[in-house]
């Protein structure tokens, strides 16, 4: 595998919003550009956007990824689903994904940010899924 990088907009804690046609954008008031690369760890795409937007503080944050993934075109307009970044292979995947449609594509990611409370994972997944929702506009 050969190295690739790709510059990406990352956008913090902001919104995924679906319109008529189920593509999602994404939505912040704190944007910033970074690059990444194919032989970057889910660990170190984390810590390198929380070094970005998150002064070292002493406390311990978790960091949630997804990115806006191309699904279908025509003459007019590219439709996008919202994919979660959980592993490894999905950062290789992403690149190569990128990189495939990087004349035509801007590509985006969003990262949840909060501060890390240890606390039951029940309680953190119904968060999560609330957080969610919210941010699908899911009723």
């Amino acid at each position: 595998m050969c190295f690739q990088t790709i510059i990406a907009m990352v956008h913090y804690n902001g919104r995924i919003i679906n319109d008529e046609l189920l593509s999602s954008r994404f939505v912040s008031q704190v944007s910033r550009y970074l690059e990444i690369n194919n032989f970057m760890t889910v660990t170190a795409l984390k810590q390198t956007i929380l070094n970005l937007f998150i002064a070292a503080n002493g406390k311990s944050y978790t960091v949630d990824l997804c990115y806006r993934c191309p699904v279908k075109t025509n003459e007019l307009k590219i439709c996008y689903r919202t994919v979660m970044i959980e592993d490894d292979e999905d950062v290789k995947f992403v690149i190569g994904y990128a990189k495939k449609y990087e004349p035509h594509v801007h590509f985006e990611v969003m990262a949840f940010i909060r501060e890390y409370i240890e606390i039951s994972s029940d309680v953190i997944w119904e968060h999560l899924e609330k957080q969610l929702n919210d941010s699908l506009n899911i009723e």
